[in-house]
């Protein structure tokens, strides 16, 4: 039966908006921002699953390797792919196929760069990967990946050999560090294009270095700018009256995250990465966060970032765009490296240029050397709190739960209360490990009761009885 024609308009145009309505909230929910309220903010479309890399190692004509090609390999095939998935709780793996010795038509001296961000040559980034590429492109299918890595066969350290260390060139260096970035695209004499992501890496480059650029690829360009930035700082890392140093230019958060600071150790692995990489990486997800605001109270418990599990962050909003990240920070996995464990709190200004501040720790112990004793925790007497008077909210580390960590993050008024009852309860659960009388267990449940629902007061109250049985 063929429609009326006034039926078939509205049944059209109802169709129409509909998809409309669909196209505009899928769309929104791709790119979502960090003022969301409901959510973890941007995040990477790109960083999961598997992931197809070509691997090169290259020599000079005028320079002999001091790594063998299996020791090369080792690291940036085998120890870059152990990192990736255990970083990203196996939802990313390394499919990576190795070449090398490649040989490079040229000396060094035509190819090395400045270790200063703001002193890069690009031509001579474009000129490596381009004369690799024309080596290889009657060999190698460069459609068949997402990213290369190119490994130069020559002892580097700041400029000396190939000049940098490492770097991430597509997207970073062929268009400069600085300004809108983009994707370029490189080809080889022969006419092959390739416009993945491309970093390079000294032989002797730490694995922490390699990991730090491959992230910046996985990332990808968000309005112009790196969705997994560098936390350091630019213009610290481009002054060239010092040779740079962790110490000089990882002023916002040290070691807490290789995008700040590759290594603690040379001859140690690097550490983990910080709950802001993981999801701009797309590694954790909205149900592994709470999310609050100032004036509500939130009682979580968190799991060791670097293993994983069902809480994983607290996100705090607040009324100027910028928010905190709460993570626990303990030493499992790579985080064993870390010089602290505990509670970490970052405050991320998501419209900050790269290099200038994205995420700034708030260090529990400001007097010691370059955040060493950073984390916060409840045992720690001038570490247990932290306050945001301006926007009105503190953050109380909690006891221990197994392997998680318990968090609190309340107003400032009640604040004094709230830490008072949780030292309480945290001087019961030391002094009394097995609670077997029953009245004295059944008040330290009560009290912590209490403590959930935020009655501080009575929290107290309740565990200062326990003494007495």
């Amino acid at each position: 039966m063929k429609r009326p024609f006034k039926m078939d308009f509205i049944f059209k145009t109802f169709s129409f908006v509909l998809l409309s309505f669909i196209f505009i909230f899928y769309t929104n929910s791709l790119n979502a921002d960090d003022t969301d309220k409901n959510s973890l903010g941007i995040q990477s479309t790109i960083g999961k699953g598997e992931l197809r890399i070509l691997v090169i190692a290259v020599k000079f004509p005028d320079v002999a390797p001091t790594f063998s090609i299996e020791q090369i390999q080792k690291k940036a095939v085998n120890g870059l792919n152990k990192y990736v998935k255990e970083q990203s709780y196996g939802l990313a793996w390394l499919n990576a196929d190795f070449k090398g010795w490649i040989n490079l038509p040229e000396p060094i001296a035509k190819y090395n760069i400045s270790p200063y961000n703001f002193k890069v040559d690009r031509n001579r980034v474009r000129k490596l990967i381009e004369d690799t590429m024309t080596v290889l492109e009657n060999k190698v299918d460069f459609s068949n990946y997402k990213y290369i890595l190119i490994i130069p066969g020559a002892h580097t350290m700041p400029g000396k050999g190939y000049g940098m260390i490492c770097y991430c060139a597509n997207p970073g260096m062929l268009t400069g560090v600085k300004g809108k970035l983009a994707y370029s695209t490189l080809e080889s004499k022969g006419g092959k294009k390739f416009k993945g992501g491309v970093f390079v890496g000294a032989e002797n480059a730490h694995l922490g270095m390699f990991a730090h650029d491959f992230f910046h690829t996985l990332g990808g360009i968000y309005k112009g700018k790196r969705l997994v930035p560098c936390l350091y700082d630019y213009e610290r890392q481009s002054d060239n009256s010092k040779t740079p140093s962790f110490e000089h230019h990882a002023i916002y958060i040290g070691a807490w995250d290789i995008m700040s600071e590759h290594f603690v150790k040379r001859e140690e692995p690097p550490p983990g990465i910080s709950s802001f990489t993981k999801i701009r990486l797309g590694w954790i997800g909205s149900e592994q966060a709470v999310f609050t605001v100032p004036g509500k109270n939130v009682y979580t418990f968190l799991s060791p970032l670097s293993k994983g599990g069902d809480k994983l962050v607290v996100k705090v909003f607040i009324n100027d765009g910028n928010y905190y990240l709460i993570e626990n920070r303990q030493p499992i996995g790579y985080d064993k490296t870390l010089p602290d464990s505990g509670i970490v709190i970052y405050k991320v200004n998501p419209d900050a240029q790269e290099g200038y501040g994205t995420v700034k720790l708030m260090d529990a112990n400001p007097s010691s050397s370059h955040f060493s004793k950073a984390a916060y925790k409840l045992s720690e007497q001038n570490g247990n709190i932290f306050k945001d008077k301006k926007n009105g909210f503190a953050v109380i580390p909690l006891w221990k739960e197994g392997e998680k960590t318990g968090v609190l993050v309340t107003t400032i008024d009640n604040s004094d209360n709230a830490l008072k009852a949780a030292l309480s309860i945290q001087k019961i659960l030391l002094r009394y490990p097995k609670l077997k009388e029953m009245k004295r267990n059944q008040l330290l449940i009560n009290s912590i009761n209490a403590f959930k629902k935020f009655d501080f007061k009575t929290s107290y109250q309740i565990s200062q009885k326990i003494v007495k049985y």
